[in-house]
């Protein structure tokens, strides 16, 4: 064999070092990469190199957003005082810089449980426009946060955004920003009897909240954009401003200025709150600070009568002698079209003219005459009539262009258009049917499914609008939350204006969190009540579990009669449902009952399961006209019941979950400041019986609880007596402490006819009791007691006990029977 040669190794060489080009430029390049990063990830640099170690404290821009890293939601309290530190970090360490701050975004979202969100949020606001005189403001906040009740001051601030905050009169005077030009406002509360500023050009309001009594007053002379979209409460009073061009202004059926009786409002019938609450009739709410403007929409609801109102006492001495381009919409088709008339004949440089209408068919008008350029969507082009007898309009200038069904086909997806415009051979008996049959069967169908039929036949092109129920089967299989709500919003608004509404069913399970939930949920609540639906379900659930929060505001309905609530958080104003007389039926599930009170004088059947009520106070409850009444598994303080003479049936089941339990194990008050559950209970020689007394009049009637629930046991100490009883069925906690219970009940039920007893478990106290009770005077329940059942596992020695205190009260053992389950059988001992 050949020798093997060794190959002397390969000397290593260092690897060739790449230099750093991005250190390599200027500080004022870096700054601006810096600036386009989130406030966590520009920190983060500082340690790349010692270059990077302060280049983060001179970025002209602060962007504090919410991520997976920071999020309070996901981090729990520890994780929320980190978040706080950090951005209180952020701000101190700009000191050392003097460079301004161009940008302050605030996106985050707080819980809404944390107290002190307000101060940390004023506070970081006040140190970017004090301290680093930032340029543009954005805050934007899922939960809304309460502005401070100072005005604020900055000489720098051009831009201002806010989303989610709750502002009132002094914030929302803007005259100590005298350089601030645009302001942004978005699903925000305005608290305020009066908005101004003189500087402010471009303005924007979307999705906020006015006061609904009042008008709010809107004071920006300088304003060249305006808009004003999608807002509820009242209309506000806008003043003059002589620099406007251009105005976006939409009403929809949100804001309180509506009345579907009259096209002026003032309909002469005492009980539309509308018309009667509308104040300054004699005042223009709108259009006189419109009247400069050179490009202006008018979009509102049928039932929005501000608009025509103010026509009628403006128009008569003033004309918009800027005009050039106007979009107006369904609000103007009056039966005399007196609306559209005086805005034409008052706009004497008008060029182009839109009328945005729900209908099929759709005529152009092109003018050479003044006005120029006039185009109409119409109804019915025979109505053009109407505008040739006002203008000169030649018949060469009218073109009819028909569309089909491009209303619902591009509002609602899902809705393919057919193959082909002829129908499939065979004749179509479905589409014979009369009308009241064809809604009935949409109603069956999900909303989503039953918008699709507009694309069957042109008789089916608009059906779905008046469909007397409207039902949403959750946000699953949506593209997105805002696809979703888009599709409820339209839904509910593009109803016809006299279609009854019978039910309303909005079952909302969404895998996630619900965006805006409290803003489009409210809103949509609001709609159907105002479409006086009869039967209205909302039912909310989310991941995690977060209720949604009502308005503070009672429900007012006259054609409610059922109302199914999930997943929401009431407060003692929306839980006063005095304000819906029809109102029958109640069930809540999962709520959180927010309040001290809740009242109707008319609920007959009322049903609360999984509720939340509070754990250091009482609610009470008070129902006169309850005839049914289901109380199952709530938790926190059982609530104090006030008397119901209708009373017929009750079911009750209080488990671990209350909070009405001792710590210390005893039945009556153990006296331990330190046990909640004693230590905050009412004493019945304060307040009298806190549960039972309220279902004394009941004539079928289930009482479960667990051993440990005081609440019964300490009740019948002073409860009236049970007069209508017939039939009772107790469970476990009767046993406890020495089945006192039971012979409370077969005294004081003199006409009891069937008692069921369960017992699942013996208490250690009862077993080690000895001696047999004593005969009473006189039970009253011998005489009509029928039947005693008795439902256990095994026969053992509470048993025999039961049977010696039945016994004792006159009660043969002939009437008893005993069900025995245990070990997989039953069988009856008689």
């Amino acid at each position: 064999m050949p020798p093997r040669i060794r190959r002397a190794p390969a000397r290593r060489t260092a690897p060739e070092e790449v230099p750093d080009r991005v250190s390599a430029l200027p500080d004022e390049a870096l700054h601006a990469v810096l600036s386009l990063l989130p406030a966590h990830d520009a920190v983060r640099t500082c340690v790349l190199a010692r270059r990077w170690r302060h280049l983060w404290e001179h970025a002209p821009a602060l962007r504090v957003t919410d991520v997976e890293g920071w999020n309070p939601r996901l981090r729990g309290e520890a994780g929320l005082r980190k978040f706080i530190r950090f951005v209180d970090g952020l701000f101190v360490s700009r000191r050392r810089c003097d460079a301004p701050l161009e940008l302050c975004d605030l996106d985050f979202d707080f819980p809404e449980e944390d107290k002190g969100k307000d101060w940390h949020v004023n506070r970081w606001i006040m140190l970017a426009l004090l301290r680093h005189h930032a340029r543009v403001l954005r805050i934007s906040l899922p939960a809304y946060v309460a502005l401070p009740d100072v005005p604020l001051i900055s000489q720098r601030l051009t831009r201002l955004e806010l989303d989610g905050v709750l502002g009132n009169d002094n914030i929302l005077d803007f005259s100590c920003c005298p350089a601030l030009i645009a302001l942004k406002m978005k699903c925000c509360r305005i608290n305020a009897e009066k908005m101004s500023s003189p500087s402010v050009k471009i303005l924007s309001l979307a999705s906020c909240e006015f006061y609904p009594a009042t008008r709010t007053q809107m004071s920006f002379p300088s304003v060249v954009s305006l808009e004003l979209d999608g807002c509820s409460g009242s209309v506000p009073f806008l003043e003059s401003m002589p620099s406007l061009v251009a105005a976006i202004v939409r009403f929809d059926d949100d804001y309180a200025d509506r009345c579907d009786n009259s096209v002026l409002g003032d309909c002469g019938d005492d009980s539309c709150v509308d018309c009667c609450n509308y104040s300054d009739r004699s005042k223009c709410v709108c259009l006189n600070g419109l009247l400069e403007a050179t490009h202006l929409e008018l979009s509102a609801e049928p039932a929005m009568y501000v608009i025509r109102r103010d026509l009628n006492l403006l128009l008569a001495c003033h004309t918009f002698a800027k005009l050039k381009t106007l979009v107006l919409g369904e609000w103007c088709m009056t039966h005399d079209l007196s609306a559209l008339i005086r805005f034409l004949q008052q706009s004497p440089i008008l060029e182009k003219l839109t009328i945005k209408i729900p209908k099929v068919l759709i005529l152009s008008v092109l003018v050479s005459a003044a006005p120029r350029g006039l185009c109409l969507g119409w109804p019915f082009w025979i109505k053009a009539k109407v505008l040739k007898s006002h203008f000169t309009l030649s018949q060469s200038t009218l073109r009819l262009v028909a569309t089909r069904g491009a209303r619902a086909r591009h509002l609602f997806d899902g809705a393919a258009r057919p193959a082909g415009r002829a129908m499939a051979s065979g004749a179509d008996r479905i589409s014979d049917l009369p009308e009241d049959v064809l809604h009935h069967v949409l109603s069956l169908l999900p909303s989503r499914d039953a918008v699709r039929t507009c694309v069957l036949a042109q008789r089916w092109r608009d059906l779905w609008r008046s469909v007397p129920a409207v039902r949403v089967a959750g946000a699953r299989g949506w593209a997105s939350a805002d696809a979703f709500v888009l599709f409820v919003d339209r839904l509910l608004r593009l109803r016809r204006g006299r279609a009854a509404l019978d039910t309303c069913d909005l079952d909302l399970r969404f895998d996630g969190p619900f965006p805006g939930g409290e803003q489009h949920g409210n809103r949509w609540i609001r709609r159907a009540l105002r479409r006086q639906v009869r039967v209205l379900r909302f039912l909310l659930s989310t991941v995690p579990r977060v209720p949604l929060p009502l308005p503070d505001s009672p429900l007012v309905s006259d054609s409610l009669t059922t109302l199914e609530l999930k997943g929401v958080l009431g407060n003692n104003q929306v839980l006063d449902f005095s304000s819906c007389p029809s109102l029958v039926d109640l069930k809540m599930e999962d709520c959180y009952v927010g309040g001290l009170e809740m009242w109707s004088p008319t609920v007959r059947n009322l049903s609360m399961r999984y509720c939340f009520f509070y754990s250091n106070y009482r609610a009470r409850i008070d129902f006169p006209s309850l005839v049914s009444f289901k109380f199952n598994k709530n938790l926190g303080r059982t609530p104090l019941l006030e008397r119901m003479p209708s009373l017929a049936t009750a079911t009750v089941r209080l488990d671990h979950f209350c909070d009405d339990r001792c710590s210390n194990g005893r039945y009556d008050d153990c006296g331990d400041a330190e046990c909640k559950g004693c230590h905050d209970y009412y004493a019945p020689s304060d307040y009298g019986c806190v549960f039972l007394e309220g279902l004394t009049e009941a004539k079928d009637l289930k009482l479960s609880a667990y051993s440990d629930v005081y609440l019964f046991n300490r009740d019948l100490k002073c409860c009236s007596i049970f007069s209508k009883l017939k039939n009772l069925v107790l469970n476990a906690w009767f046993v406890a402490p020495d089945l006192s219970a039971l012979t409370w009940f077969l005294q004081y039920a003199p006409l009891l006819e069937r008692l069921t007893l369960k017992v699942s478990e013996v208490p250690n106290n009862l077993v080690e009791t000895e001696g047999s009770y004593s005969q009473l005077e006189q039970s009253f329940a011998a005489s009509h007691l029928q039947i005693v059942e008795i439902k256990c596992k095994e026969v053992h020695g509470i048993i025999l006990k039961i049977l010696e205190v039945l016994n004792a009260n006159g009660i043969p053992l002939e009437k008893i029977s005993i069900r025995c389950s245990g070990h997989g059988f039953a069988c009856w001992v008689r």
